[in-house]
């Protein structure tokens, strides 16, 4: 492609740098719950409670952190909430690696969205500063770069716990986030914000999201899909390595199952543009939503590796393009000066998800078993489309 417009020129650089963030915090699913019991005697229920409280703790930062980072983004650039939201990560993962204990462990994972959510951030920036027709096509690619980091981060995790460690993990991903995020002080170009434009405070962008019921109805959606994803995370590794005694490197193999995931996620962002010329934009989050809903309750069953692989791949699939489509809509309802406020608000509600979902799970472990994080995740999604169809 042939770069002509500063807005393509962000995208790509901003594609890069989430490709590197998004690896980096995935590359612990895989080992974390066994990190986590390096620490002392520990079973694998306490194992993945402890995984689902460290998961979720830079989610209860970011839900109180990332509106009020966009208000600012609004007001001072949304390239300056960019750029503070990475530094958070880099400084969380180096004080991980660090870790003496849980409590150490749980206290800098708290650190990684302090300054507000990355991806929010990149994502107010990439839509305040693309043609309106261009929305969701840049926001699928912006997805796609994610979903890379998805395959990436836990193959990448997985491999390199086995072979130097669990703590050289971090110290790893915090120097390659780090050197990759340069393009964003150095060569990103933002539209310029106007000094005269009025500040939309948090509460006032509060306000304009809830006088809206179909903001309200998005919101729900990116709290069904994060409550999703999440809640199936914590005990992925302790699940494979309960249920697929065949393989020895079980970090490794757990990483390799999520990259199937993330696979099958960018390959689904690729057809995107093709699916919303297609179709409206309803009808792809309906099917995508009843389809992955289905998937999920399918992978608690006693599959072999091989046909449980199959179905993550397609899980993936479906579950793939869940955000660009929500957030697109975010940004069709919302005026361009409050975007990245408004779009805080609404990317609150994943945090929401990121912050119940990996400590449910670990409740949902204990209560019922290994596998029923999988039918709470199928559950999930199956409720909020039928509510979102009643609603609309």
């Amino acid at each position: 492609m042939t770069i002509k417009n500063n807005w393509e020129k962000n995208l790509i650089f901003l594609c890069v740098s989430q490709f590197f963030y998004r690896a980096g915090s995935r590359s612990l699913l895989p080992f974390l719950p066994l990190y986590i019991k390096s620490f002392g005697t520990i079973n694998n229920s306490q194992a993945a409670v402890w995984s689902g409280w460290i998961l979720s703790i830079p989610f209860i930062v970011s839900f109180l952190t990332t509106p009020f980072w966009g208000s600012i983004g609004d007001k001072y650039g949304r390239k300056l909430s960019a750029i503070l939201a990475v530094t958070g990560f880099i400084l969380s993962q180096y004080a991980m690696g660090l870790a003496t204990s849980l409590t150490f462990l749980l206290l800098a994972s708290s650190l990684q969205e302090i300054l507000g959510g990355a991806y929010p951030a990149a994502v107010s920036l990439t839509a305040a500063n693309s043609p309106k027709e261009k929305t969701t096509d840049t926001l699928s690619y912006l997805q796609f770069s994610n979903a890379l980091g998805n395959i990436a981060g836990p193959i990448l995790g997985g491999l390199l716990a086995d072979a130097f460690g669990f703590r050289m993990v971090f110290f790893i991903v915090a120097t390659s986030v780090l050197v990759f995020s340069f393009p964003i002080l150095f060569l990103i170009d933002e539209n310029v914000v106007s000094k005269e434009n009025q500040f939309h405070s948090m509460v006032k962008n509060l306000r304009y999201f809830i006088q809206r019921k179909n903001l309200i109805l998005y919101a729900i959606l990116l709290l069904a899909y994060t409550l999703s994803i999440t809640i199936m995370r914590p005990s992925f590794a302790l699940f494979v390595q309960s249920n697929f005694n065949e393989s020895k490197n079980y970090a490794s193999t757990a990483g390799i199952l999520l990259g199937i995931l993330g696979v099958a996620s960018s390959i689904s962002t690729l057809f995107l543009p093709w699916l919303n010329r297609k179709f409206n934009i309803e009808k792809n989050i309906f099917v995508t939503f009843i389809s992955a809903g289905i998937l999920f309750l399918f992978l608690h069953l006693p599959f072999n590796i091989y046909l449980f692989a199959i179905i993550i791949f397609l899980t993936g699939i479906f579950t793939g393009i869940i955000l660009p489509l929500v957030y697109s809509l975010i940004s069709f309802e919302t005026c361009s000066k409050r975007k990245a406020g408004v779009m805080g608000i609404g990317s609150s509600f994943q945090m929401i998800g990121n912050l119940l979902g990996p400590v449910v799970a670990g409740y949902l472990v204990f209560a019922f078993g290994i596998g029923f994080p999988f039918i709470a995740s199928g559950s999930i999604l199956l409720i909020a489309i039928f509510i979102y169809k009643r609603m609309v």
